[in-house]
This record gives structure tokens, sequence and C-alpha cells, in this order.
């Protein structure tokens, strides 16, 4: 089973004020959790400003674990809504050539100053890195909800052609199962996000409607289910690093 460990680069901004050296902190910090995970995961995910705060950008910190000598697939998310595709080709670019295995585009939350929604679809982008090649050297995947309705729900993004589908946090072993086969019936790949059921994620998990009562006692069977399904899992746990470590050991008995 390939499990990948999603981890938030550092925020920029303390207290709305710019502290290089706070933020060096933070940096050491980050790249210490990321030397943790070493032997627990396949891989890392790094996400683009979740909730629309402002954080070092994904490839950035993809660079910042490369340098330690960290061996982890790394994978970034990049924000389509506020970006325009030049914008995109730098990162997408800079992302390949620090030797990171795959992006994410999704849409991303409104920014905190306001939305800047610049009109890009993620769909939309990925055809146009697919047409320039760029999916040559570099995977890209798209987000898809946790529960889909027809496989004409998500039709642009099989169109769009990703290496594969996301999911968001899901909660259903049927649901995974419905997803990945409409996924591979367009020969899709399937990444199953799967939020640590802990009590310090409770109100991450109450915000993005995630019921978890399925696997809030049995997260270890539930996960390696979810794995039997889909290609790929990948595990999130947003305010507790600590609680995901925990549960990563207790899989690897």
């Amino acid at each position: 089973m390939k499990i990948t460990f999603e981890l938030n680069p550092p925020k920029i901004l303390k207290d709305q004020r710019f502290d290089l050296v706070l933020l060096n902190q933070e940096i050491h910090k980050f790249t210490k959790r990321a030397s943790e995970l070493v032997d627990l995961v396949n891989g890392i995910h790094l996400t683009d400003s979740v909730l629309g705060i402002p954080r070092i950008s994904s490839v950035t910190a993809a660079n910042l674990i490369k340098r330690t000598g960290n061996p982890l697939n790394l994978s970034c998310s990049v924000r389509a809504r506020d970006r325009n595709y030049t914008s995109i080709c730098q990162f997408v670019s800079d992302a390949i050539l620090i030797g990171v295995k795959g992006v994410l585009v999704l849409m991303g939350d409104d920014p905190l100053g306001g939305s800047t929604d610049l009109g890009l679809k993620p769909s939309s982008v990925l055809k146009m890195l697919n047409y320039e090649n760029y999916n040559s050297v570099i995977d890209f995947y798209l987000t898809i909800p946790a529960k889909i309705k027809s496989p004409s729900s998500i039709q642009k993004k099989i169109n769009a052609k990703p290496s594969a589908f996301v999911t968001q946090s899901i909660a259903s072993l049927a649901e995974l199962g419905d997803i990945v086969d409409v996924a591979r019936s367009h020969n899709i790949q399937v990444v199953a996000c799967i939020m640590v059921p802990s009590n310090n994620n409770q109100m991450s998990a109450e915000t993005i409607g995630l019921d978890w009562k399925e696997y809030q006692n049995n997260a270890v069977d539930f996960i390696k289910e979810a794995g039997d399904l889909a290609n790929e899992v990948l595990l999130t746990s947003p305010n507790s690093f600590r609680s995901g470590v925990e549960l990563l050991e207790r899989l690897r008995k």
C-alpha cells in the first residue's frame, strides 16, 4: 500500500507581520517533521495556502525538503484561483527542475484578502499543460468529491486526462469504490484522501462536513481497505502532526 502524508508549509506572516527569524524557525520545524516521515510513508504532499492563508509556496517547500537529503517522493498543490497561466507554467517548471513527482491542480479557497479569482479552472489548466507536453515529465492530478452522483458530474475532469484523481476526505469505502470504478474505466488512478480521526481534527472535519463514524474506531483497517481499493492513500491531519505520526506507526505494526 502506498501512503502519502500531507504537510502544510509554514505560514509567511506572524501577527500580520513578516519576521525572517521566526520564519526560519518554522522552516526548521517543518523540515524536521518531513524527516520524521521517512520510514513511515512513501511520499509527502505539500499544500498551497490552505484556507487562503499565505504560506511558503509548495514548490519552495519541496525544495527545502529536498535540500535536507530527504528521499521521499514529493508532490505539490497549485491554486488556479489566484494565478494566471504564465505563473502556473513557471510553478510547474520549477517543480520539474526540483524533482517533484506530481502537481495537484486545484481551485483553492478564497484568499484572506478577498477573492481574486482570475477565471482559470483546474480542468482547463490541465488541458493546456498536457497540450504543451509538461505531462511527459511530471504527473498531474485533479480533485474530485468524496461522493460522485454519476460519471457525467465529473466529465470535464475526466476529459482533462489527469494521471490521478485525488478525492476529498472520504468517509465511506463503498463511495470510494464507486469513484474507483469510474476512474479506472478511463485509465485514471485514484488517490483516496483520509483525515486522521482525532480530537484535534474534529473541527476541520465538521468544517468540510466529514462524518468519520465509519472509521473512527478502526482507522487502521479502514486505511488498509482504502489502500486496496485505490492506488494510493493520502493521509491528512491538519491540526495535529503527532496524531498523524501515531496512526502511521500503528499502520506499520
